[in-house]
């Protein structure tokens, strides 16, 4: 299948997609600073950066059953109009608690809008160009979530706060308008999957899988150090002990999307010539020793391109991790499997900022990189264990 084989509906979802994530991360790299702006301090500050994802964990798992039970255009509309509503309530912010309650809600779109959208799209190709599929599809939500980053702090800087917030209320706004009113996905999703919803039983059992248990670990280190290394204790540490602007800071977290757009374009179909498990590996030894790499440099000019490098390599998990994921279990328990790899993809953005905020109250910078590099090597050796069969029985073809 190529790419002009594809429906509509799949490039609309990808528009979708790219505008909503532009949307959230457009003031959430620099959340940090407004939250210090606003009273946080110590751990509160990752609290803040934590709120978004504290719901986004509770929803994950239990997107999967509804959207065997509801389809998947209802549930996409739902969580489009919860982004809209969030960051209508962000423009009324003022102290770090309501902050951290406000971007709770925020976050309780997300579920039901991109692991239903993503579980669509698994079902939407066959095995042969799932890496594409999704690859292309992840790539552009995160191509949105980085050029969001790299325009954060110019946007706060020239139109303030309550300007960034107003601008992100207005693309998610769009993104809700181009998902309802053209007809192609309400045509193809209304009716949904044709099997039988999954019982609750069924959604808490994929978690007995072992290969999605790997990719749960692997995602859970992963976005320890992209939300709590990177989101949070490097913006900070840039813009306070390195003295780098906020726009400064938006253009190194955006250099990232070098490296992605580069990986969203190969490493999915590399994945779909040589196997998972490869492209996964490298992704993780690539991104640990690179975390190492630039916890000794303090100039923009270096960091920003080995972050642009942690892109690359990063990303390899990121388009890989949810194939594997789907791969694992049968067609039917497809949704709970991306249900349970993006609970832990929260989990880690939930947990990374506040931990990582700790250790750089209690021990400093240095420590935080180290630790970040630590829990991705320590998930190497399981991911040797995951058996790759080389052709679809029963469309598993990881186990």
């Amino acid at each position: 299948m190529s790419l002009r084989d594809y429906p509509k509906s799949y490039f609309l979802l990808c528009i979708v997609a790219f505008l909503s994530m532009f949307s959230i991360m457009l003031t959430n790299p620099i959340l940090s600073i407004y939250a210090k702006d606003i009273g946080a301090t110590g751990v509160m500050i990752g609290w803040a950066v934590s709120g978004y994802w504290i719901s986004r964990v509770v929803l994950e798992m239990p997107s999967g059953y509804i959207s065997s039970k509801f389809g998947y255009y209802t549930p996409m509309a739902f969580g489009l109009i919860l982004t809209v509503l969030g960051n209508v309530l962000m423009l009324f912010v003022r102290d770090p608690l309501f902050l951290v309650i406000i971007r709770a809600i925020n976050g309780f779109g997300a579920p039901f809008f991109f692991a239903v959208s993503m579980t669509f799209i698994v079902n939407l190709v066959d095995a042969s160009k799932r890496g594409q599929a999704m690859g292309i599809f992840q790539g552009i939500e995160f191509i949105g979530q980085i050029i969001g980053s790299t325009l954060s702090g110019r946007i706060v800087d020239s139109l303030g706060w309550q300007g960034g917030f107003m601008t992100a209320l207005l693309l998610s706004a769009i993104a809700f308008a181009l998902f309802i009113v053209p007809p192609y996905i309400r045509r193809e999703t209304v009716q949904g999957p044709t099997a039988q919803p999954l019982k609750i039983g069924d959604v808490l059992g994929v978690l007995k899988n072992k290969t999605l248990m790997v990719i749960a670990a692997v995602t859970l280190a992963e976005f320890i150090m992209t939300s709590g290394l990177i989101n949070t204790v490097l913006s900070v540490y840039a813009n306070e002990t390195l003295g780098f602007t906020l726009s400064e800071v938006g253009y190194m977290m955006g250099a990232r999307s070098i490296g992605f757009v580069i990986a969203m374009f190969t490493m999915g179909s590399f994945a779909d010539r040589i196997g998972r498990k490869p492209v996964l590996l490298f992704g993780l030894i690539g991104t640990s020793t690179l975390i190492i790499v630039m916890s000794g440099f303090t100039t923009l000019l270096t960091i920003s391109a080995i972050i642009a490098i942690i892109g690359f390599t990063s990303g390899a998990i990121w388009i890989v991790g949810p194939v594997v994921s789907a791969e694992a279990v049968s067609p039917e328990q497809r949704g709970a499997a991306i249900g349970a790899y993006r609970t832990f993809f929260d989990g880690g953005s939930l947990i990374g900022p506040i931990i990582m905020a700790a250790v750089m109250t209690d021990y400093g910078v240095k420590p935080c990189f180290y630790l970040a590099a630590g829990l991705m090597l320590v998930t190497v050796p399981f991911v040797f264990m995951i058996k790759e069969t080389g052709e679809v029985k029963g469309e598993v073809i990881a186990h």
